[in-house]
């Protein structure tokens, strides 16, 4: 359930990685498989260097049992790793003081990006006895004490050893600024008011006829935090993230969110049924079709009124999808659907020419 910069680069730099599963049940993909994780770590024992794995997945929100995994790899002598950038600005996440130490994450990635902090940099909060005796991956400006001719003396003060070069100071700002905030309104109680609106949403979207709702349903079973993901049957997602924009005021993201394996094992699972008996034409048609989905995420700002609003908009979708069809034409690159009438003149409001000639008029 990785998104691709939690998978590609452990392939890219080692021979070997072991994708573990989801686990699987009569409502959909669940949360990581804590026992395949175990299968995989006694059937290399010896070998695994670490256990990563999302938080909550970008794709359904699913929130991962985390600690249970630290355990478990820190039982194999294995470390984790934890992409949280779905998760840091969801849900409060406890990386050391557990009664159990064997709990505690050794490595937790986020992003700025993910945290309200547009153009801001990442952050990675680690045990700092894993990169004391380490090389530095990037060398250049701030990270030495010294330099020679033939050596330079890596710095023991952290982070500078670890930030080469001028940093996104502005950035920088902005998350920190933006962590404050998240930290005064309080994480535990984000999370509270979120999950209730995602059981809300999920609830709401899963009784509607035609849409199908991604992930395992039961939030009892699996808990969700800032997305959900859907299809409506018969209809392309670029499509209904188009019907969604232009008639609802709804913004949605679709497409695969960087998270192809997960979001195609869905999908045909979910086609399973639908594929029996069809030609390879209409398989193929059919598979394009859905080669996608359609994600709504949520923040502070959302309230059960928004998410009243999206299910009243799919229910008006999926009573009339001929009308709206027919509204749209297809893109000659493919993928898109632009509206047969309405056009988006983006220059009023994106172009600073006009501001910048009465600039230089003044």
């Amino acid at each position: 359930m990785e998104h691709h910069s939690n998978d590609l680069p452990h392939r890219k730099n080692f021979a070997r990685v072991v994708h573990a599963p989801v686990a699987v049940t009569d409502s959909g993909f669940g949360c990581a498989d804590v026992g395949r994780i175990e299968q995989a770590l006694e059937q290399h024992a010896g070998r695994v260097n670490y256990v990563a794995v999302t938080g909550v997945s970008n794709v359904t929100g699913i929130v991962n049992p985390i600690h249970d995994i630290a355990e478990l790899a820190h039982k194999h002598g294995a470390l984790l790793v934890v992409d949280a950038a779905q998760m840091a600005a969801h849900v409060p996440i406890q990386m050391s003081g557990h009664d159990n130490p064997a709990r505690d994450l050794d490595i937790v990635c986020l992003s700025g990006h993910k945290i309200y902090a547009p153009s801001s940099p990442g952050a990675v909060v680690t045990r700092r006895d894993l990169f004391a005796g380490v090389e530095p991956d990037e060398v250049g400006g701030g990270m030495v004490d010294d330099v020679y001719l033939d050596r330079y003396l890596s710095t023991d003060q952290f982070p500078d050893r670890e930030e080469a070069g001028t940093p996104n100071i502005v950035g920088a700002i902005a998350l920190a600024t933006s962590l404050a905030a998240l930290k005064t309104i309080g994480m535990n109680f984000i999370a509270e008011e979120e999950t209730a609106l995602i059981n809300r949403a999920v609830a709401d979207l899963a009784a509607i006829d035609d849409v199908v709702v991604y992930g395992e349903t039961d939030t009892a079973k699996c808990k969700r935090a800032g997305a959900i993901s859907i299809n409506i049957r018969g209809m392309h997602h670029a499509l209904t993230a188009a019907i969604l924009n232009d008639y609802f005021n709804i913004a949605v993201r679709n497409a695969c969110f960087c998270a192809h394996p997960y979001v195609r094992e869905m999908i045909a699972d979910d086609l399973g049924e639908q594929m029996e008996g069809l030609t390879n034409e209409e398989l193929e048609a059919l598979a394009e079709m859905h080669r996608g989905m359609v994600r709504a995420s949520f923040g502070i700002y959302n309230t059960a009124r928004d998410v009243d609003a999206l299910a009243d908009a799919l229910r008006k979708i999926c009573a009339g999808k001929d009308h709206y069809r027919a509204q749209y034409h297809e893109s000659d690159c493919g993928g898109e659907y632009i509206h047969n009438t309405f056009r988006f003149d983006s220059r009023p409001v994106f172009s600073a020419r006009d501001e910048i000639d009465d600039w230089f008029a003044d």
